[in-house]
Parts: C-alpha cells; sequence; structure tokens
C-alpha cells in the first residue's frame, strides 16, 4: 500500500508539472495567462495541502476536494488540453482512497459536472436547442459519456478488488494467529494429559507393585527361616510368592502397556508378543484370529480384550494342560472374543480371581461371558456391544 501511494505521488507530480506546461503553451493573453496561472497554482497547492496536512481532518479534507473540483471546473470550461486530467485525478483519489457518503456525494457532483462541461464547452445554450448540434455530435457525446462511465467503473471494479485482497490478508493472518494459539493451547494440553497419565501410572506402580514386593518380600524371609523346620508351610509360602510374583508382572505389564503412546498400541501385536513367549517353551501353540477392524475400537475395549485374552490363555496353560489354543477376535453386528483349548476341561466351574475380573471388566461395557467344558476343552466367549464411538 505505501508503494503504491508513493508511486500515485510520483504520477501526480509528473502530470501536475505536464498541465502547468500546457497552460503556458496555450494561453497567449498576458492577462488570461496570470489568472489561469494563478489558479493552477492555487489548485496545486490546495493539492499539497490536502494531502499532506488536511488529510487529518476529514471535514477539512473534503472542503479541500471540493474547492479543487471547482477550480478544475473553471480551468476545463475555459480551456482545452491537459488540465482535462486534473478532475480525473481527482476522481480516481475519492474513489479509491475515500469511503462514506461525502464521498458518494462529490462523485455524482464530479460526474454532473463532467457531463455538463463536456456539453458546454461544445455548444452555447442556443446551439444546444438545435437538432443540427445534436446530428453532428451526437456519437461524440455518447462516446464520451461511455469513456467516463467505464473509467468510474474500472476505479469501483479495481477498489473492490483491493479491499477483497486486504480483508483475505487481514483473514489469512487471523487464521494463522489463531492456528499458532491452537497449536500452543494443543501442546500445553498434551503435555498435561502426559503428565496426569504419568502421575496416575507411577500411583498404579506404587500402590499395587509396591504392595505385592513387599508382599513377596515378606514370604521368602518367613520361608527361608523355617524351610528346615516345617517343609509344608515353605511350600505353601513358595506357592504364594510364585502368585504374588505373577500379580507383580501383571501390574508391571499394565502399567508399561498404558505408557504406551495410544497411536503405537495395536490390539493384534500385543496378543502376539504373548503368543511368542508362549510358543518359545516349544510345548503350547497358540493360533490367533482377529479381523482388523477390531482395531478401530475404544482404547478402553482393547484394553479389556487384552487382559481378558492373556488371563484366559494363562488359565488353559495353568490348569487346563491345554497344548493349543483358539483365539478368534471379530467384530460384526456385535465384538465377539472366543478363546477355545485343547485341555482337560472340567465338570464344574470355579471362578477365581482370574475370571471373575474378566467379568467385571466386560460387565463396564454391558457385555456378557459365556463358558464351555467338557472333554474337549474349555472355551470362553466374550460379547460386547458395537461401541457408539470408536478409534480414528
Amino acid at each position: 500500500m505505501k508503494k503504491y501511494l508513493k508511486y500515485n505521488h510520483y504520477i501526480y507530480v509528473i502530470v501536475s508539472i505536464v498541465i502547468g506546461i500546457d497552460i503556458v503553451h496555450r494561453t497567449k493573453d498576458i492577462g488570461i495567462f496570470n489568472m489561469f496561472l494563478a489558479l493552477y497554482i492555487i489548485m496545486i497547492t490546495n493539492d499539497y495541502l490536502r494531502m499532506n496536512i488536511f488529510y487529518k481532518n476529514v471535514k477539512g479534507y473534503f472542503l479541500s476536494i471540493l474547492f479543487s473540483i471547482i477550480v478544475s471546473s473553471i480551468l476545463m470550461f475555459n480551456m482545452n488540453g491537459f488540465v482535462d486530467v486534473h478532475i480525473y485525478m481527482i476522481l480516481h483519489e475519492l474513489i479509491l482512497f475515500t469511503d462514506g457518503p461525502i464521498s458518494k456525494r462529490l462523485v455524482i457532483l464530479i460526474i454532473v459536472d463532467m457531463s455538463l462541461l463536456i456539453l458546454f464547452r461544445k455548444a452555447s445554450i442556443e446551439e444546444l436547442l438545435s437538432i443540427k448540434f445534436w446530428i453532428n455530435n451526437l456519437l461524440d457525446l455518447i462516446m464520451a459519456y461511455i469513456w467516463n462511465v467505464f473509467y468510474i467503473l474500472s476505479l469501483y471494479g479495481y477498489k473492490t478488488s483491493r479491499m477483497g485482497k486486504i480483508k483475505t490478508d487481514k483473514l489469512n493472518k487471523e487464521l494463522e494467529l489463531s492456528y499458532s494459539k491452537l497449536q500452543e493451547q494443543s501442546k500445553k494440553i498434551e503435555e498435561l494429559t502426559i503428565a496426569t497419565e504419568r502421575k496416575r501410572v507411577a500411583g498404579e506402580i506404587h500402590d499395587n507393585l509396591g504392595h505385592s514386593l513387599i508382599s513377596l518380600n515378606m514370604n521368602l524371609d518367613v520361608a527361608a527361616k523355617i524351610i528346615d523346620e516345617d517343609l509344608v508351610k515353605t511350600k505353601e509360602l513358595i506357592n504364594k510368592s510364585q502368585d504374588l510374583t505373577k500379580e507383580s508382572m501383571d501390574s508391571l505389564r499394565k502399567a508399561v502397556y498404558a505408557l504406551k503412546e495410544k497411536e503405537a498400541i495395536r490390539l493384534k501385536d500385543s496378543i502376539k508378543d504373548i503368543i511368542d513367549n508362549i510358543e518359545a517353551t516349544g510345548k503350547v501353540k497358540v493360533k490367533l484370529d482377529m479381523d482388523e477392524d477390531v482395531e478401530s475400537l475404544l482404547q478402553e475395549y482393547k484394553d479389556s480384550i487384552y487382559s481378558s485374552v492373556k488371563e484366559i490363555i494363562t488359565n488353559s496353560i495353568k490348569h487346563g494342560k491345554a497344548q493349543e489354543i483358539y483365539i478368534h477376535i471379530k467384530m460384526e453386528d456385535k465384538v465377539i472374543v472366543k478363546v477355545k483349548d485343547n485341555g482337560i476341561g472340567c465338570n464344574d466351574i470355579i471362578k477365581g480371581n482370574g475370571l471373575t475380573g474378566i467379568e467385571n471388566s466386560i460387565s463396564k461395557f454391558d457385555g456378557s461371558v459365556n463358558y464351555s467344558t467338557g472333554k474337549e476343552g474349555f472355551g470362553i466367549s466374550l460379547v460386547f456391544p458395537m461401541p457408539v464411538a470408536v478409534d480414528r
């Protein structure tokens, strides 16, 4: 914008010099020359004051423009030449750099003024009443008016385009500022979320793992003291210590699982990690059949499926003596998890902490747990209703 005003000022200076030279060249009578030159000097002085001083005051600015219109009209009416350009320069200034009702009235005044000047510079009132004048000059008048209309419309078109660009640039800057603020807020929220999650996981490790390790240490201390005196009691303490070790490992896995980034957690990969650890012993085979769509479930659902499958596999190996385990995880109108083994099965299902924990976990999502047992092994089915939302 500043460059545009700078170039516009240079053009104005050049045009003003050309108009002054034209006045000197066209005026032969010394008296008329002095009058026109005085009017011209007053006009450009007024323009200079308006552009450098009067623009600070709205009333003074528009009065200066009105004065320039009057002086320009006097010069245009009394002489031909480049002085006509000055009125177009005033029109250019009004349309591009001013706005409001006063500006519009002055534009209308210039249009009317120019229209009358075109007529009265060509003929007197008597001649204008003559049909012959209109026959000889109608086409010239029409072309003159078309030129003026085209010039005015071009100025308004350019102004509209320029204002649109200014508004677009302003909106872009506002959007950039808003986006920058949004990024900062998102980063702060992310940092707060991570800090909160770490604090929660640290609390779980302290409460669960810490308690289990303390109990494990106490049991091992007692077992070490009575091993020579009471072998049965010692075995009980060792078995209990093994259970505490298992609970500690489960707590640690949960903590590590929760610390992973959400995007990096894939249920299938997590279950395969369990399978790889089991199959590494060479005693048990585990087959997994899982729909890829299951990965789109909410993380809470995947956490529940993971912990449930892990517990079921452990029970199949520990209690069912299974050598083969089949896992099917499907997502249709419902989420269905089926785990079947070829173990010894059981006549009566006694629900320990593991199965009770699975049922409690599934019930949070209004799901159900079904069991099947017999000579062909043990089976368990988990059925979730389809969640309202999924991760994307």
